[in-house]
């Protein structure tokens, strides 16, 4: 079991990240190449699937989330034309979820103890972006629960709450599961990323300064648990062995291709 410090480099471009605990395997949405890669101790990173019907020129995938019967869920961006909503099911099926609106740039994916998938996505109305998340069915509805947001990027389920991290606002809200629309701000940070849960119930997020910053959802206190990285995406805590996983994407944003799985201990 490697707890690193350790950079491995990635032939693609890590975003989502989901750590199954059970079969201790990682899961990395690859923002490059229209597939979730894993990786494993001691067999390093390969190919987990190869997501379906590929736009040209959005190949974007988001947060990677596994539902409890083993599917697992992802979003592409589409940059406005070619959002949506993957599946790759445990037989090897892989699908797209149909009848989704396809000009809403999807980024956030979580899923609640009970099984309820949440996401979350903006649209660009003249050059104003509108955020929502929604609750997400794989029949085909994303029936709105919370609106008026700006850029929603993380969304993560804890308990009886939701969490968003808004990266333009500069915020991550608490929305109670049973009252969604009602959110209160626990935190103002500098663009927020995609959301974890972390040691002692911290919320984890990335920032583009290379950081990943632990959240108490309580009181909101900020603490800085790794840093040097480039932008730091998703990330995923491996519990059983105190250590974090860190999508650490180029922030070459327009050349960028030095991209890395980052595995760092926490103590």
């Amino acid at each position: 079991m490697d707890r690193g410090p350790r950079a491995i480099p990635l032939d693609g471009d890590p975003n989502g990240m989901f750590w199954d605990a059970e079969n201790e395997t990682l899961y990395i949405g690859d923002d490059q190449n229209h597939r979730i890669l894993k990786y494993r101790d001691g067999e390093g990173v390969s190919l987990a699937v190869e997501m379906p019907d590929a736009p040209p020129n959005s190949t974007n995938l988001g947060e990677v989330v596994r539902m409890p019967d083993g599917t697992l869920v992802t979003v592409r961006f589409g940059f406005g034309t070619a959002g949506a909503v993957l599946y790759a099911r445990p037989d090897g099926t892989t699908g797209t979820v149909p009848g989704l609106p396809t000009n809403r740039r999807r980024i956030g994916l979580t899923v609640t103890e009970d099984g309820r998938l949440y996401n979350s996505y903006f649209v660009r109305n003249s050059n104003v972006n509108v955020g929502s998340v929604a609750l997400l069915s794989l029949d085909g509805t994303e029936q709105e629960v919370v609106g008026a947001l700006q850029k929603p990027v993380g969304v993560l389920a804890v308990g009886d709450s939701l969490f968003i991290a808004d990266q333009i606002a500069g915020k991550v809200y608490r929305s109670p599961l049973a009252r969604p629309a009602e959110l209160t701000t626990i935190a103002t940070i500098t663009e927020p990323d995609l959301l974890s849960l972390g040691p002692n119930g911290l919320l984890l997020t990335g920032t583009r300064q290379g950081t990943v910053v632990g959240i108490n959802p309580v009181s909101g206190a900020q603490s800085v648990l790794a840093s040097g990285f480039q932008h730091v995406r998703g990330i995923a805590y491996d519990a059983a062995n105190r250590r974090l996983f860190i999508a650490d994407h180029d922030g070459d944003e327009s050349n960028g291709t030095t991209h890395f799985l980052q595995i760092v201990p926490v103590n």
